[in-house]
């Protein structure tokens, strides 16, 4: 009885330790599940709040990318800035917050930059970075971006972007008309009666030969160059200073006209035998027919006083003599030999490092300035001197002289790539052309049209294929503030603007019904005073002065543009072409021309001056500034992880 009764407490004793070890084991078990599932939380989270550091480090890093690429769009960062920043190579630039955000109560730090903006502080752990690296071998550049954002630790890494940037150089100003007038070549010839040049900007350059107003008036107000060798003409007056540059400038004695003279109190007359090319020998002031020095018969060259350097002159009779028929006070310049060799003179010469020799009775020689007491000789010596140091030194007079026409092959290589574009039909009536276009002209007779070329789209482009006549015909303008229209003419293609006897009938436009008188020209209206559609040819039509005509006329070779009686043209006209491809631009017979040209040869008429008034180079006449735009383009966005 009792082994049974023991055998039943054993029994009992087995069950409750099996339940206690299930109780243990299941303790255990439960601590193992609930410590991975902390472990697991915890490696959660972790990766959580690394995931939402690099998200917002990529976040951050791109809006302060874009944010640089826009500036630089709007040119806040300007492009000369960038180039700067990537010469230093080791500079490192924080991008922060324009401002400290405010925060409210109970924020953290006092700086919001740092909180409310993550990534965009000055702070190692929480910030960014930019970088600007050259690339080598070309004008490229490389932004290089870093975001940092450490709130975990476990995240050490950087977010980087890397942005390359496309340098493209931009368009160039075409380099035409830097001269008012530019005309001639050595060995050309011109005959120019009636040209009238107001204002004073710029130079009036005359290369090669030339004959200004044989019979009629020629009037130049601003300083004229030249180059060659020049005839006078009855009635020609020059209105400010004459500047004969070079070895092989000169006055024509052969047949002289009525000489050259500059209205008193205007101007002086510049003989400066300046080296051009290899050419380094001294001025003869007066030449014969084949260009070798020579003695006038007597002729007017009259003017307030000269100066000379490295230049020879010799006169006899009253050439030269004083101011009722010539020239009272010289001044010799370095280099420079002046001889009279009667006693017709009565001049006043003053030595500056050059000669003088005078026959007795001649006038009065003084070896230097300081000899001089009397005050009208001091005052004139001054002027003549001090202006003559200036062109001597100025690279503006230089430029002038020395700019010759371009050749068919140097206009051909620049604009001989407009060749393609959008053929223009035979157009009568009124047609609409787009801005920021390239169009072609195939050549003919086109009459009785209007063309509108509104530029606020962009610059726009005529390739003149074959040779144009218009007949009551115009190109209309506008909006041409910072944009152009330019015609490309080619090799010996003419383009021309004829009289027409009904000019004063009108065209329709189809689309409104509206009537309109046949303007006939290139017309910038938004340079044009007074200018009105019910009225194109009342008065003198004269352009805005300070403002770029709007078109601009460029020849490739052997070509003529001609306008002339009631038509406009509002132009920047550059033909190409020396010797057998040279070119004429022909503005006669009152035509209302406002602008510049330049080509060998020149047909002014001879029957109404050809009126230019002062007209801004190209690139310098906008009232309004120009827009600053960069020359890079973002091309490629490159993720990485530093």
């Amino acid at each position: 009885m009792k082994l049974l009764q023991l055998d039943k407490f054993h029994k009992k004793n087995n069950k409750r330790g099996g339940m206690l070890v299930l109780v243990l084991m299941i303790f255990g078990v439960s601590l193992i599940l609930i410590s991975s599932a902390l472990s697991i939380t915890m490696s959660s989270r972790s990766r959580y709040y690394v995931d939402v550091e690099r998200s917002q480090e990529r976040l951050t890093l791109t809006c302060a990318a874009e944010a640089v690429i826009d500036a630089i769009q709007a040119q806040e960062l300007t492009d000369a800035q960038l180039q700067q920043m990537s010469s230093n190579t080791h500079a490192v630039y924080n991008i922060t917050g324009s401002t400290k955000t405010s925060v409210k109560q109970g924020a953290a730090a006092a700086d919001g930059s740092a909180n409310i903006a993550p990534g965009l502080s000055t702070s190692a752990s929480n910030g960014t970075t930019m970088k600007v690296k050259p690339v080598t071998g070309s004008q490229d550049l490389i932004l290089d971006f870093q975001t940092k954002i450490i709130v975990t630790g476990d995240n050490t890494k950087a977010e980087g972007l890397r942005v390359y940037l496309k340098y493209t150089p931009p368009a160039p100003t075409p380099s035409v008309c830097e001269n008012m007038v530019t005309c001639g070549e050595d060995g050309s010839y011109n005959d120019i009666p009636k040209l009238e040049v107001n204002g004073t900007e710029s130079f009036t350059v005359f290369h090669g030969n030339v004959e200004l107003a044989s019979g009629s008036g020629s009037y130049i107000y601003n300083p004229t160059v030249i180059t060659g060798v020049v005839k006078g003409g009855a009635g020609t007056v020059y209105h400010n200073d004459v500047v004969f540059y070079g070895p092989n400038a000169g006055i024509d004695v052969v047949s002289p006209g009525n000489g050259v003279t500059i209205a008193s109190g205007e101007g002086d007359f510049y003989f400066l035998g300046i080296t051009m090319g290899t050419n380094s020998s001294n001025q003869s002031v007066f030449r014969n027919s084949s260009g070798s020095a020579a003695v006038p018969n007597g002729f007017n060259v009259k003017a307030d006083g000269a100066y000379f350097y490295k230049a020879n002159m010799t006169v006899n009779d009253w050439t030269m003599r004083d101011s009722g028929a010539g020239t009272t006070y010289w001044v010799s310049g370095s280099g420079s030999s002046l001889n009279r060799t009667n006693n017709w003179g009565g001049n006043i010469a003053i030595k500056d490092g050059g000669q003088v020799n005078f026959a007795s009775g001649a006038g009065t020689v003084y070896n230097s300035i300081s000899e001089v007491s009397d005050t009208t000789t001091q005052n004139t010596y001054n002027r003549l001197k001090n202006k003559a140091d200036y062109y001597l030194s100025s690279s503006a007079l230089k430029a002038a002289a020395e700019r010759e026409i371009p050749t068919a092959a140097e206009q051909q290589a620049i604009y001989g790539a407009y060749r393609t574009g959008e053929t223009i039909p035979n157009i009568s009536g009124v047609q609409n052309l787009h801005g920021n276009k390239a169009y072609k002209l195939t050549g003919g007779t086109y009459s009785y049209g209007r063309v509108r070329i509104n530029l606020a789209e962009g610059d726009t482009t005529i390739y003149v294929a074959g040779s144009c006549t218009f007949k009551s015909f115009c190109f209309e303008v506008s909006n041409a503030t910072t944009h152009k229209l330019t015609f490309v003419l080619d090799y010996g293609v003419s383009f021309k603007f004829v009289d027409q006897p009904d000019f004063w009938s009108s065209v329709t436009d189809p689309t409104t019904g509206t009537s309109y008188p046949y303007v006939q020209g290139i017309i910038a209206c938004d340079v044009r005073n007074g200018y009105a559609f019910n009225n194109p040819h009342g008065g003198d039509l004269r352009g805005k002065e300070g403002e770029e005509p709007a078109a601009i006329v460029v020849g490739l070779g052997k070509n003529v543009f001609e306008a002339g009686r009631a038509q406009v043209v509002d132009a920047y006209i550059s033909l190409a072409g020396k010797g057998t491809d040279a070119s004429t631009v022909t503005l006669k017979d009152k035509v209302h021309f406002y602008g510049r040209f330049e080509a060998v040869k020149v047909d002014t008429g001879n029957s109404d001056n050809l009126k230019m008034q002062s007209c801004p180079k190209l690139g310098e006449g906008h009232n309004t500034p120009t827009p600053l735009t960069t020359c890079y383009t973002a091309e490629k966005y490159e993720y990485y992880t530093a």
